[in-house]
């Protein structure tokens, strides 16, 4: 029978790839996950989450203008991109952070490399 260094290889480390290598790993099978970008795939890092925290951000103006009829002064008030942005980026790396240490508490190793 073949030998290999691995029981169960994932490639990609999107929130699927991530809990499979994760399970597996958990039932004691020698696992290897490769990412070669971030951590948490496309929902967490570039779709659902930044977009849901963007949206989030947009809704502020409409709160700030319907406080005003609440009694509330809002002068001087100002939106920043940059800020919002930088925000959002670090949440997302925050959260992948989480998959990476939720990875590697299971025993699985995490290879940072393109595999195919």
């Amino acid at each position: 029978m073949a030998e290999y260094d691995y029981d169960f290889f994932v490639i990609g480390g999107g929130s699927g790839g991530v809990r499979a290598a994760r399970i597996a790993a958990g039932h004691g099978a020698r696992t290897a996950l490769a990412e070669e970008e971030k951590v948490g795939g496309t929902c967490v890092i570039r779709g659902c989450v930044p977009k849901k925290l963007i949206h989030h951000a947009a809704h502020f103006a409409e709160e700030l203008e319907d406080s005003i009829g609440f009694g509330w002064t809002t002068k001087g008030v100002a939106f920043d991109w940059a800020t919002m942005l930088k925000n959002v980026i670090a949440d997302t790396e925050y959260l992948s952070g989480i998959y990476i240490k939720n990875l590697e508490k299971s025993g699985a190793e995490l290879i940072r490399s393109r595999a195919v």
